[in-house]
């Protein structure tokens, strides 16, 4: 446990938090920013900045925080090396404009801030000052960086007023953030050339409703999509001319997520005698377990269609994430014609005639298309942007997660779970078996507030990001805690292979 509050309503006042120099914890709740040091567990959280954050997302490699704060619900630009306050006003200036082309450093750097200036090594965020200063007759501590105040060192980003959302992303050149409004994603960019340089707004796509869920997708080298998902549909918006493209739904994905919701809603008919009031008609009960012969090569027949007399509501999105990792470890049984080839010439002479035959084995991941996470209510699959499935798998979820994250167990092998966060409810998931191995909280308000990658440089390659862990707050006991889930604590409850 890191932090802990009083909670007169059962909420969750903790509503976000990042890690910054892999040691301090940044803890947004409604009244501040609250300061927590990692290494230290005997330190107590501190608030820095007296304003109610919403959301926190820190850009390492520019020495950045945006700050979704306030009762306006606006991007606030912070840097944690702080230089004169003359420079910044100047720089404050230059966002938010739109250019034609990319400005020079020498067009947009102060006359005052010159090369040996560019060469200074960064601060720490350990070199900051408390000091005690009053406003409105009440004395809060506030801190200080070469003489100047964190509380009042800040821009708004132009038209950002009530965003609901940051999403980040970072290329070897620039930086890119996503903000979603109720109407729009207005996209912003910069550099990583000069930790001055400012954000100037790229470009603003208008959508007909609010929005569930916006993140970012590549093609495994070039940032290519915005995927924006709605309760009846997810789109996938392209950077480079604007272009919406629907992500459709699958017919033997829909007869699978038709077939699970059945069988979780009725399981305990399904195990036991048919009654004369049981819901599912006979005709089903034979459907689910004696699927229709196979007289073609098409996967579908392998389902049972739903009888007329039984209906499953409307599929609705929850979510769309780039899977971060290619899943040719799950089971080769479960792998769609698309995504698996056949085993090779020698495995299959080699193979006893008494044995079964050998089976086929994934796709490699250079000859796929990039694949992602699809949340469907509590049913979760791995598909590509065409809607096609990878695997028959279906990952099961006790509720409908808001919050969905991955993690690696092991940097060194190809194994990852993945964590759902509910509203009560936060579950793990391992991606080779899709079997929950761990509940982590259930019964309980939770809430997801960040998570912790560890950045490792490695020569002549991009920086790889190093899972460390997940942060949470949950309501217990009329107080509010904030934990932290590291991979070892996951690894502890798998199964033995």
């Amino acid at each position: 446990m890191l932090a802990s509050c009083n909670d007169n309503w059962q909420s969750t006042p903790y509503e976000c938090c990042s890690v910054l120099e892999d040691r301090f914890l940044l803890l947004g709740y409604h009244d501040g920013v609250q300061l927590v040091d990692l290494e230290d567990p005997d330190s107590k959280p501190k608030t820095i900045i007296w304003i109610r954050a919403r959301d926190i997302s820190v850009i390492e490699s520019c020495r950045v925080v945006l700050i979704l704060a306030g009762r306006y619900k606006q991007v606030r630009y912070k840097r944690f090396d702080v230089p004169s306050m003359k420079d910044w006003e100047y720089i404050s200036s230059l966002s938010g404009k739109v250019r034609e082309e990319e400005p020079s450093l020498e067009e947009f750097l102060p006359v005052s801030h010159n090369n040996n200036n560019n060469n200074r090594k960064e601060p720490s965020f350990t070199q900051v000052n408390l000091v005690e200063l009053p406003i409105s007759s009440l004395t809060k501590p506030y801190y200080t960086v070469n003489q100047i105040t964190l509380q009042k060192f800040f821009y708004k980003l132009p038209e950002s007023k009530d965003a609901l959302s940051v999403q980040t992303y970072q290329t070897s050149v620039y930086v890119f953030a996503a903000i979603r409004h109720r109407d729009k994603i207005v996209l912003w960019q910069r550099k990583r050339d000069h930790p001055l340089r400012p954000f100037c707004r790229l470009k603003v796509f208008w959508i007909p409703s609010e929005s569930k869920w916006i993140s970012f997708a590549d093609d495994r080298s070039t940032l290519r999509h915005i995927l924006v998902v709605f309760a009846n549909e997810a789109t996938a918006i392209e950077l480079r001319d604007s272009k919406v493209k629907t992500v459709p739904i699958d017919p033997i994905l829909e007869r699978i997520y038709q077939t699970t919701w059945v069988r979780e809603q009725y399981e305990h008919q399904l195990n036991s005698p048919r009654s004369p009031n049981s819901p599912i008609p006979t005709l089903f009960s034979r459907q689910l377990y004696q699927p229709e012969p196979n007289n073609n090569d098409n996967d579908s027949s392998t389902y049972p269609t739903l009888p007329v007399s039984l209906s499953v509501p409307p599929i609705q999105w929850t979510s769309l994430i780039q899977l971060p990792f290619y899943p040719d470890i799950l089971p080769a049984t479960t792998l769609t014609t698309e995504y698996s080839i056949p085993p090779s010439y020698s495995t299959v002479i080699t193979s006893l005639p008494s044995s079964a035959p050998p089976d086929p084995i994934a796709l490699p991941s250079a000859s796929a298309p990039q694949l992602f996470f699809a949340t469907l209510l509590k049913q979760s699959y791995i598909i590509d942007l065409s809607g096609s499935l990878f695997s028959t798998q279906v990952y099961k979820w006790t509720e409908v997660p808001i919050h969905i994250e991955f993690i690696q167990l092991n940097v060194n092998l190809n194994d990852w779970c993945v964590v759902g966060f509910g509203t009560e409810t936060i579950e793990i998931i391992h991606i080779k078996t899709a079997q929950i191995v761990q509940r982590v909280m259930r019964g309980v308000p939770v809430k997801f507030l960040g998570r912790w990658d560890e950045s490792v440089p490695r020569e002549g390659k991009k920086n790889k990001s190093i899972f460390k862990s997940l942060f949470w707050s949950c309501a217990a006991n009329e107080r509010i805690h904030v934990y932290m889930l590291k991979a070892d604590d996951v690894i502890a409850t798998l199964p033995l292979p």
